[in-house]
């Protein structure tokens, strides 16, 4: 339900009761993290120098432009804790929606969508987000010495998308680091050792030197062997009741204190858990009878001794385990409201959009880990900010105008679910509101917080006849520094206007020129974003709006005729070297080119890339297609699983005279 008492009530305490403690909390947060002077320094400087009262926050609002200050706002409750991330399915990104949807009707647009069933208009134009695993049950209990423990989920252990939902109670078996292709032989399984309706407990990562560092990767991280794909795999061949990972007592590697286990991709048909070191260690102190610790079978498996069976039962013990997680639907919708145009020119549409939806807690699509809460500011509630601000400004720019004045119709949208893979905007071009032929302009917002000495990357549709002349003195007007480029493909690294050039639709995108290190983590806060640079960019796309909304004619698109399209040739390169995977679910990277786009982005040799431009990647073809695409430059997002997790990269793809 839209538009209830209950959402205005949401909005309104929003602003009446939240809003300052949230601006007064903001600006404090950034000068911490902006402050790095050492406090001598600091207090040589204030000695030397006359000492200046502050202006408090409150003066500095008041002093700002209207549109800064408004911006601020919007910003501020956007990416505050209250929206939880701005996850689709969740109920932040419920309160995001409708704090976007309340603007947009004191704006005065209009609701867009017309429900299938032929209720009254709305602003919200659902889809389906398909499912979200969602654990309902997960119990581990010890049976050993004459005694029963219950060990504590999400302390001592965590149900994993490794496996599939599954009951069982049986004999514990210990594999080692469940590997049986090992260099020089090595197998963690004892021959004719059977794990048929065990429970198998195994190690993470691989055997280890003194210091917990791989024997077998050369002294960089660890080798491709390391990853639950493979030690998972093997283990679950050898059909076990249910399988435990236990993190690896001494290991050099920060995800020892962790129980996530990446990307959650099944890999076994039974129930497969993550359990903590501590607890790995009562285990083996209940169930193997004080003969070892969790630390001595380390040791055992990494240098196996002459006569000792690298796995076996733990005589004596029972563990009971159950673990069950659901596939719960996911419905998203994208947030619509529409300035209807008039006269001659009213049935043409332009598309304003940004992307509503962030991380969450950083459960996928993080640079730096799950587990805390990524507030988004930059990426994107920056961007949905601006789309806010411009529905206000373009209707009150209508209003001025005489009501004899031909005008496009304009289309704003939050739209949901960019980040798992731009499915807002491929639901909207795929089920548009308005014809997609009619539609003569998609302009798209996507972090414009962090603008640096005033640099905007703009991309436009290079088969626009005339956009870039038309475009430019605007640009020169702005106060900004346009960095503009001119594609075919979906530049900039993927976002929602991507899914409208696919289509045909002409397209102007804004980002940051410069990118920084916050993105994708916790760390993008409301205290790194520079407002006015930000509203620069909101009247830019005013301008541009306005003008395209009153231009006689839209423009003309080459390849209009339609017929095959010839193969772009290639403006970029990766730097890598790749193969297909036996399964088409990604490409695998044998060879890294040193100092190419691949290898200054942090992408390793045994890396399996699974997503691209935000979008599955299959096979090497699909890879290839996409950088047909691509300008030098562009900024690229992509998702590899390296040992058994699911790491985000962003790639700035250098043009071919670079790579050599």
């Amino acid at each position: 339900m839209h538009g209830t008492p209950r959402s205005r009530f949401l909005v309104s305490s929003l602003l009446a009761g939240s809003l300052a403690s949230l601006l007064i909390v903001a600006t404090p947060r950034a000068l911490a993290q902006e402050s790095t002077a050492p406090a001598a320094e600091a207090a040589s400087t204030a000695a030397a120098a006359p000492a200046e009262t502050p202006k408090k926050l409150h003066e500095v609002i008041a002093a700002s432009d209207p549109q800064v200050q408004a911006f601020n706002e919007h910003l501020t409750v956007l990416a505050s804790p209250w929206m939880e991330g701005r996850l689709p399915g969740t109920r932040g990104m419920e309160r995001a929606m409708d704090y976007m949807e309340h603007y947009f009707v004191q704006a005065g647009l209009e609701p867009a969508y017309q429900p299938s069933d032929g209720g009254p208009k709305s602003y919200r134009q659902p889809f389906s987000l398909g499912g979200r695993r969602e654990v309902v049950e997960e119990t581990i209990t010890l049976k050993c010495g004459g005694t029963e423990t219950a060990l504590a989920k999400d302390t001592d252990f965590k149900l994993t998308g490794l496996g599939r939902s599954g009951a069982a109670e049986g004999a514990l078996a210990f594999v080692g680091y469940g590997l049986d292709d090992g260099p020089d032989g090595y197998s963690s399984f004892a021959e004719g050792h059977s794990l048929e309706g065990k429970i198998a407990v195994l190690l993470r990562f691989e055997p280890m030197d003194d210091q917990g560092n791989s024997r077998w990767s050369g002294g960089e991280g660890w080798s491709g062997r390391a990853g639950f794909q493979g030690k998972i795999s093997a283990v679950a061949r050898r059909n076990p009741a249910a399988i435990i990972v236990v993190n690896t007592p001494g290991a050099n590697d920060p995800r020892i204190s962790s129980l996530n286990a990446g990307g959650g991709r099944a890999m076994a048909e039974v129930p497969v858990f993550m359990m903590s070191t501590a607890a790995g260690e009562k285990l083996i102190a209940a169930c193997d009878g004080g003969k070892r610790s969790l630390m001595d079978l380390r040791k055992l498996a990494d240098e196996p001794k002459e006569g000792q069976p690298m796995s076996f039962d733990l005589e004596g013990s029972t563990v009971a385990v159950a673990g069950r997680s659901e596939e719960k639907p996911v419905k998203a919708e994208n947030v619509v409201g529409v300035l209807p145009g008039r006269g001659a020119l009213a049935s043409e549409v332009i598309v304003i959009g940004g992307h509503l939806d962030h991380l969450g807690n950083g459960d996928f699509g993080s640079r730096e880990g799950p587990g805390k809460l990524h507030p988004g500011a930059d990426d994107n509630a920056s961007g949905s900010a601006g789309v806010i601000l411009l529905g206000e400004s373009l209707k009150k720019a209508y209003d001025a105008l005489p009501a004899e004045t031909p005008l496009r119709t304009i289309l704003f949208i939050g739209f949901s679910a960019e980040e798992s893979g731009l499915n807002g905007s491929r639901h909207y071009v795929d089920n548009p509101i308005y014809p997609i032929k009619d539609t003569v302009l998609m302009m798209n917002f996507d972090m414009i917080g962090r603008i640096l000495n005033d640099r905007l990357a703009v991309t436009s549709s290079a088969a626009a006849k005339g956009m870039t002349e038309w475009a430019k003195p605007m640009f020169d007007a702005s106060g900004l520094v346009v960095v503009h480029n001119a594609s075919r493909g979906g530049g900039g690294g993927g976002s929602d206007h991507a899914s409208f050039m696919a289509v045909g639709v002409p397209i102007l995108f804004a980002i940051i020129a410069d990118f920084h290190g916050d993105y994708h983590t916790s760390r993008d806060v409301v205290g790194l974003i520079d407002r006015e640079s930000s509203v620069k960019a909101i009247r830019l796309w005013h301008e541009l709006a306005l003008d395209m909304a009153k231009r006689e004619k839209r423009f003309e698109m080459e390849d209009a005729a339609g017929g095959p399209m010839r193969a772009q040739p290639m403006r970029v390169r990766a730097g890598l070297r790749t193969r297909d995977s036996d399964d088409e679910s990604g490409i695998e990277v044998v060879d890294v080119t040193k100092d190419g786009s691949a290898d200054k982005a942090g992408i390793l040799k045994g890396d399996k890339i699974i997503k691209w431009n935000k979008k599955d990647l299959r096979n090497r073809q699909e890879f290839v297609e996409d950088l047909r695409t691509q300008e030098p430059g562009a900024k690229v997002q992509a998702v590899v699983l390296r040992n058994g997790e699911e790491v985000t990269i962003y790639i700035e793809l250098q043009g071919p005279r670079e790579q050599q």
